[in-house]
């Protein structure tokens, strides 16, 4: 059964996301002897530490860790200026990891996506180690990091209790609501908002155009659950309509590419099945109303984006030449690939393509991961398929699409959703897989 209380719904998680908001806001403000933004990161992390240590089931530490995500402020980032207390806190997390593993006696390795994931991380040793590249920092963090996502997962999917599918949708839903409105006060923060639409500035220090494009899809498709689920579908449709209008506002021409085609598993999600489809057809036609009435009497910002859009249109921004320099770099590299640094200018650059990154990084060994992740979720998600496992699972379809031309796999806020979302899943199987059972006998 799903444990509903105060800590499980809207009202808890929603002042949560205002404290993050208001940490994110003044981030670069310092408090004391330290910025905000490092201050709300301890608080949060200390939070998550000690719920580690007191509580079995790690499902209250979620709002948290996926908060912290979204709470840097910090726009410039490469290896050397990355904050001290991005490192203590990993480092905390992990410890507090391990301590409820040896308290609570947790079985680890254990979960139906294991296999993918450490099948990755061979691939990337094995790639570091063919193309001599295991001495470099880059390729040591990387590598570190997928250890870190291996922890992280196989902890998820062993301590998470129950079916919180819906908790877990609820969380999402306010982490777009969060988002939405940090790109709404960048805009409101820019004294030319018409140049700032122009040159494409926008940057939340946690990410840029097309990373907030791809969490906001996810977190967009979320929110279309509660219009199926509750009968006053305009709260919800003018929701989600905002948090399009804040998407259109990234300028992320395959971001908005990609929700328009997620949009169609949206509307398949919405109308099959359900009884009152005219009363639905009737709410949207109202909310795209009333959203129009406000772009109305905005429309200056809404020629702007027309404008820049219609500059670039469908443009590949030399995204094909790097695709074909990926395939190259496979075909040299066929078996182990390139290593992570196979396209390396100034830095860790990525091909711009999940599929042609994998392949031309990891080579053979590395598609064979995805490929075995790919049935995995597959498998996970198609367990006594539901509609919370459908919105879901249409939120990783989204990601993923758009990761066709912008990188989202191994992006941390993304791996980080993608094992919670797959941990959750999994458990609230057990939960059908028990029913079943019982039935049964």
């Amino acid at each position: 059964m799903t444990e509903d209380n105060f800590f499980t719904r809207l009202p808890y998680l929603i002042f949560i996301s205002l404290i993050t908001l208001a940490i994110w806001f003044f981030g670069q403000e310092k408090l004391g002897v330290f910025l905000v933004q490092d201050l709300g990161l301890y608080i949060f992390s200390i939070i998550v530490f000690i719920l580690l240590l007191s509580i079995r089931n790690t499902i209250y530490i979620v709002p948290f860790l996926l908060n912290m995500l979204f709470m840097i402020s910090q726009t410039e980032w490469s290896i050397s200026s990355i904050p001290n207390s991005m490192y203590y806190i990993v480092v905390l997390l992990i410890i507090g990891i391990i301590l409820h593993i040896i308290i609570y006696k947790t079985k680890f390795l254990r979960g139906k996506f294991f296999l993918g994931i450490s099948f990755l991380c061979a691939a990337v040793i094995v790639s570091m180690i063919i193309n001599k590249q295991a001495n470099s920092m880059l390729s040591l963090l990387l590598f570190l990091y997928i250890i870190f996502l291996i922890l992280l997962y196989g902890f998820f999917a062993n301590t998470v209790q129950g079916d919180f599918l819906i908790y877990l949708i609820r969380i999402f839903v306010v982490l777009g609501v969060l988002i939405s409105l940090e790109v709404a006060i960048f805009y409101m923060r820019e004294d030319e908002v018409i140049h700032a639409l122009e040159a494409k500035t926008l940057n939340l220090g946690w990410g840029i155009s097309n990373f907030i494009a791809t969490y906001l899809i996810m977190f967009i498709s979320s929110t279309v659950y509660f219009i199926k689920k509750y009968k006053l579908h305009i709260f919800w449709i003018v929701l989600v309509l905002f948090e399009f209008v804040m998407l259109l506002f990234t300028l992320s021409r395959a971001g908005i590419i990609a929700f328009i085609i997620t949009s169609l598993f949206l509307l398949l999600f919405m109308f099959v099945r359900y009884e009152h489809k005219w009363n639905l057809l009737l709410n949207i036609v109202i909310g795209v109303l009333i959203v129009g009435i406000m772009a109305y009497f905005t429309r200056t910002y809404f020629y702007a984006i027309w404008e820049r859009l219609e500059l670039y249109r469908l443009e590949d921004n030399g995204r094909i030449e790097i695709w074909k320099e990926a395939l190259t770099t496979f075909k040299s590299h066929l078996f182990f690939g390139g290593g992570v640094l196979a396209r390396q200018a100034d830095g860790l650059r990525m091909f711009h393509n999940t599929i042609l990154h994998i392949l031309a990084c990891f080579g053979i060994l590395g598609g064979i991961a995805l490929v075995i992740q790919f049935i995995s979720l597959i498998y996970i998600f198609f367990v006594s398929f539901t509609q919370e496992k459908a919105i879901l699972l249409i939120a990783l379809i989204g990601a993923n699409i758009h990761g066709m031309v912008d990188n989202i796999y191994l992006m941390p806020q993304y791996m980080i959703i993608m094992f919670i979302i797959i941990a959750f899943v999994e458990s609230a199987n057990k939960i059908d897989i028990l029913r079943k059972e019982l039935r049964i006998s």
